[in-house]
């Protein structure tokens, strides 16, 4: 394959790979190179009709939503962190927890074939581990769809951010305006303030601009001064901290999402409408943000 390969082409490709039908699996595994996270030799192949539907469905959703939402050519989009958006947008679009660690199987089944054709853009340990657990620390069950992820006590996490880390700002631009956490984290690069005193942000999810809700003058100084030195924070800095608030704080660790729960919930109980909530969280519909409503 080339980088010029059409979508169709890509999965024709990772299809006639995983072809192994009327191929013995015991076999197929006794031969690989290929082992899952419990240490074991697996097939990168599919055995059965239905196996061959599954691999090519989610295939075939990936390269389409990689497609989409990136610029160039699909090949050269096809990496780790695009399939981590992917299973994110459809985790916000109400795929379940369940069928997400499906999806990421699926994945890792047409990571290993795509390897096998040379194109070694994918690992399977980063989809089917990390990004799990990825996943995880952000908030995401993937046991079940739609968990409550708001704080026993949010504002105490913030208190507890701006108190005993560099990273305030951030924790209270989430909860306080229900900015996603690379928003939040990106000050420098996607925010401006408005003239009353609201956060344009540019490039966000999918590459949507959205305008927060009117901040206070004192966050807004903050965001100001943040913005005249161009500062951004590294995610993983920022969600070991914030994790280690929520235990000094009593809250359960809900990942970084949680603050946005916070958000959408109090915006609710101001009497903002859900399509409002809807628009200040950057949400382009509003069945979205229902699911962060308790």
């Amino acid at each position: 394959m080339k980088n010029r390969s059409s979508v169709n082409m890509v999965i024709s490709a990772v299809m006639k790979e995983a072809n192994g039908i009327g191929e013995s699996k015991t076999e197929a595994r006794a031969i690989s190179e290929i082992t899952a996270n419990n240490g074991k030799s697996i097939s990168n192949k599919a055995h059965s009709l239905k196996s061959m539907d599954n691999l090519r469905s989610v295939t075939s959703q990936y390269l389409n939503h990689v497609k989409e939402n990136n610029q160039g050519r699909v090949l050269s989009n096809v990496n780790n962190e695009t399939i981590k958006d992917f299973i994110i947008d459809k985790i916000d679009n109400g795929l379940s927890g369940a069928s997400a660690n499906t999806y990421l199987s699926e994945l890792g089944k047409m990571s290993d074939n795509l390897n096998k054709l040379g194109e070694h853009r994918t690992d399977r340990e980063a989809i089917t581990l990390d990004i799990r657990n990825d996943l995880k620390d952000m908030g995401h069950d993937l046991g079940a769809l739609n968990k409550d992820r708001t704080n026993i006590n949010g504002g105490a996490m913030v208190d507890y951010m701006k108190q005993n880390s560099p990273y305030g700002l951030e924790a209270e631009l989430q909860k306080s305006a229900g900015l996603r956490v690379d928003d939040a984290l990106n000050i420098g690069q996607k925010i401006t303030v408005n003239e009353d005193n609201s956060l344009h942000i540019s490039g966000s999810k999918n590459g949507n601009d959205y305008n927060s809700i009117p901040l206070s003058q004192d966050l807004i100084n903050r965001v100001q001064e943040a913005i005249n030195n161009n500062y951004s924070v590294n995610y993983e800095d920022y969600r070991t901290t914030l994790k280690d608030a929520a235990e000094q704080t009593g809250n359960e660790w809900n990942g970084t999402h949680s603050l946005r729960f916070d958000y959408a919930n109090s915006q609710r109980d101001e009497g903002k409408t859900l399509s409002q909530i809807s628009e200040s969280m950057g949400h382009t519909r509003s069945d979205v943000t229902e699911r962060y409503l308790k």
